[in-house]
């Protein structure tokens, strides 16, 4: 039986795109036995609000809306996770899991971090429908900065084994927002890593070798 991973995809991506992305990454766990499983945003934005330098693969000429798990005001520098967005998921981890772990990037692992303070909780999931997760992978990360989530991380901080992978020429999630998605671990669950590189998942067999050692120690085969 397959290993299934929920995998949460950027703002102005989609599963689809992420699938493409994450290929090198994709082929090394595959090896592992790991089927991933694309998700894909169920609600818009406008191009206009979506952050500087995260909608490069998608916002073109044309384009009148993009894909994101969030709804973002930008004039009150304020976003929330949208029910529609639960209720979606929810019916999705239903349908194509049950789920070993979680990988996300960006919005995607923001989305992930927030959800994995309490999974089942917020998604409204039976033990049954959905075991206790094994894994949570971050690239590119960050915690939900408004007020009103800042009780859910505190009550529950995240205790699934975690990898947050930054990128040393990320300008799009700042080095202190990774940091605060990786503080909201217990200490004893989490690692970090870092690649050369910007605001993308890493693809070389270098990178995902690490990827995989973790993994290997933290989720090994039975």
């Amino acid at each position: 039986m397959a290993r299934k991973v929920l995998m949460l995809h950027g703002i102005a991506q989609s599963g689809e795109i992420f699938s493409h992305k994450t290929k090198g990454l994709r082929t090394e766990l595959e090896k592992l036995g790991f089927e991933l499983c694309y998700a894909t945003a169920n609600n818009t934005m406008s191009p206009a609000d979506v952050p500087d330098g995260a909608s490069d693969d998608v916002v073109a000429s044309g384009v009148s809306d993009v894909l994101t798990w969030v709804h973002s005001d930008p004039a009150k520098g304020d976003y929330e996770v949208l029910p529609s967005t639960l209720q979606y998921l929810h019916q999705y981890v239903i349908d194509n899991g049950p789920f070993e772990g979680l990988i996300g990037f960006s919005q995607g692992a923001g989305v992930g971090g927030y959800l994995m303070t309490d999974f089942n909780g917020l998604l409204e999931l039976t033990p049954a429908q959905q075991p206790a997760f094994k894994f949570f992978i971050a690239f590119s990360g960050f915690k939900f900065q408004p007020t009103r989530y800042q009780k859910q991380y505190a009550d529950h901080p995240i205790c699934v084994p975690s990898l947050h992978v930054q990128g040393e020429l990320d300008t799009v999630t700042e080095s202190e927002k990774v940091q605060a998605l990786y503080e909201a671990c217990t200490p004893e669950t989490r690692t970090f890593l870092k690649h050369p590189g910007g605001h993308y998942v890493p693809n070389s067999r270098g990178f995902s070798k690490k990827v995989v050692e973790w993994l290997e120690r933290v989720d090994p085969v039975s």
